[in-house]
């Protein structure tokens, strides 16, 4: 009785907010701050921080390098940014741990998009030049690795490995990121058949696009049976299981003229649980 009277007292104690459905919704006391708005006291503490990172408090440090204030503003224009978008953003239907992480994310998503933009009509030299205002060590060309050079899968002259063109495929990192990137496309799209087609057009993609990018250029056995046959096909039905072991909805993907009404044409998606 006395476990049971603590829990109703707990009951008791929980703080009521109206939900958006007309309803209520409890918050527990010690985590209902966080469902209150903070906007004053996140503008004052933003404030305080951009006027520290802005170097007026130590001139000295900032006319001592020239690309001081450029990485600075930089990065406080992408944080002032994302702090809008975790405060003003629209939520999502994405509710946990808390609807202000999925707003930073959907606030990240923006300013990848618009850096790319604003990337797309730079230079390729100029485009180097301004990363390094992100990182020091961005901005560097890095080598490119031809796969397609020796497409021999059984080399005799080599005396230590004869197959040595297949061990380096297979101990390649982008073998791990091919598994990883199929799970994650299997988590969001949830549909096989359209992922087979996606993975199939990838690497058709490959082939064509090739001349531009020699990452591109790879072997016939390297594209159909170690990417396709194999990487895809493990990180399509790893994503796919996780999908099944949480119990979620799988996506019924169809064209515009299968959708009944207009409202339907628009979201062009037919969810269904499972």
């Amino acid at each position: 009785m006395e476990y049971g009277s603590s829990n109703d007292q707990r009951m008791q104690d929980m703080e009521i907010w109206p939900s958006d459905g007309g309803g209520v919704e409890e918050y527990d006391p010690w985590t209902a701050w966080l469902y209150k708005p903070h906007t004053v006291s996140v503008l004052l503490a933003g404030a305080c921080l951009l006027i520290w990172a802005s170097g007026v408090l130590h001139p000295e440090i900032t006319s001592s390098h020239d690309k001081v204030p450029i990485k600075r503003g930089v990065w406080a224009m992408i944080a002032v940014f994302l702090a809008y978008c975790t405060l003003q953003a629209p939520s999502t239907i994405l509710i946990r741990p808390h609807p202000a992480v999925w707003r930073l994310v959907h606030g990240m998503a923006v300013v990848y998009l618009v850096a790319l933009t604003f990337l797309l009509f730079q230079k390729r030299d100029d485009a180097r030049q301004f990363m390094k205002h992100l990182h020091p060590g961005l901005g560097v060309e890095l080598p490119e690795r031809s796969y397609g050079s020796d497409c021999r899968m059984y080399v005799p002259e080599n005396p230590t490995n004869r197959f040595i063109n297949i061990q380096e495929t297979l101990f390649d990192e982008f073998v791990i990121a091919h598994v990883l990137g199929w799970w994650g496309k299997a988590v969001m799209i949830r549909n096989q058949l359209l992922l087979w087609v996606l993975s199939v057009g990838f690497e058709l993609m490959e082939l064509t696009f090739r001349h531009m990018l020699p990452n591109f250029n790879e072997c016939w056995w390297d594209s159909i049976i170690l990417d396709i046959m194999i990487c895809n096909w493990f990180g399509i039905w790893a994503g796919m299981h996780t999908v099944r072991y949480f119990d979620g909805k799988t996506y019924e993907w169809v064209g515009l003229s299968r959708q009944p009404s207009i409202m339907g044409k628009k979201v062009i998606m037919s969810v269904h649980t499972r």
